[in-house]
């Protein structure tokens, strides 16, 4: 009776450990299909994210004179003010500077909404993955096309790690699908497997009065495999 208690804690213990495996085989399976899908989605937003980033680019590069006029038409006024002159010569030519600064950076403003769009599709294809990835910070609040620029710079940078770690966890799924079968079929059918236990289990009774002559150890062997035990030997 104790060896078919104890073969039927090991028969558990593998029908345990083969339901487990058969979980993890079907978890490992889907990431194995997701991971392509979800590195597809991500590269699919990159295109107009580079696009955006061009053309932040060509703002730049445009608005850097303006910025420039601007920025030595303050520095005219405070050197007239610094040697006692009247800097109010000046004022003019800093409002015109300013405002032809803020009428091309309301330009930019339009191509940031579009890059904060941009974004949010690319933080739903991350979001999308079973496993985690890193996820795009939000869009400065800074109307310079340099500074919008960097973001989408930094948006390619991060969709690029992402993609990366989507086939990492398609060849770390892969290989452990390839353990867990491999294990799975060390233990055998699962339908035998169960079937063994249903024997088993036929073979002992519910309850078990041992002698006292009986060792400690007997009752704890039939306690684990499910056998109220009775008698002096109990405990």
């Amino acid at each position: 009776m104790l060896e078919v208690a104890d073969e039927l804690v090991e028969a558990r213990a593998a029908q345990a450990r083969m339901e487990s495996l058969q979980h993890e085989i079907a978890h490992e399976s889907a990431i194995a299909v997701a991971a392509p899908e979800v590195a597809a989605a991500i590269a699919a937003r990159r295109p107009p994210i580079e696009l955006l980033a061009r053309e932040l680019e060509q703002q730049w590069v445009a608005q850097g004179p303006l910025v420039s006029i601007w920025q030595r038409a303050v520095e005219l006024s405070q050197l007239a003010d610094a040697s006692g002159a009247d800097p109010a010569d000046y004022r003019a030519d800093i409002d015109r500077a300013r405002q032809q600064v803020e009428s091309a950076r309301l330009e930019t403003r339009d191509v940031l909404d579009r890059l904060c769009t941009q974004r949010e599709a690319l933080a739903d294809a991350i979001l999308a993955a079973p496993f985690p990835l890193p996820t795009p910070p939000p869009v400065r609040d800074d109307g310079r096309p340099e500074a919008g620029r960097r973001d989408a710079l930094d948006m390619l940078d991060l969709a690029d790690e992402a993609i990366a770690m989507a086939e990492h966890e398609r060849h770390r799924a892969r290989q452990r699908i390839s353990d867990a079968s491999a294990e799975a079929a060390e233990l055998g059918d699962p339908a035998d497997l169960a079937a063994r236990v249903a024997e088993l289990e036929r073979r002992l009774p519910d309850v078990v009065e041992l002698p006292t002559s009986a060792q400690p150890s007997a009752g704890m062997r039939l306690q684990r495999a499910g056998v109220r035990t009775t008698g002096a030997a109990r405990a």
